[in-house]
């Protein structure tokens, strides 16, 4: 079950990033609007986030 959460994170994490990319460029809007944050950082903030769950899910894994 938690290979199976890494894999998920993963794969949203990746997702993440290339909107945070694509919306640096502005090809695609930035949609997640925190208050007294940067759409640049709400999005950084959710790849990193993504990307704990899934070392966390990988975490002694056999």
């Amino acid at each position: 079950m938690k290979r199976k959460i890494g894999q998920v994170a993963i794969f949203l994490a990746i997702l993440a990033v290339i909107w945070l990319v694509l919306g640096m460029i502005d090809i695609v809007p930035f949609l997640i609007e925190l208050p007294q944050e940067t759409s640049l950082r709400a999005h950084a903030s959710l790849a990193v986030i993504l990307l704990l769950i899934a070392s966390w899910a990988f975490w002694n894994e056999d």
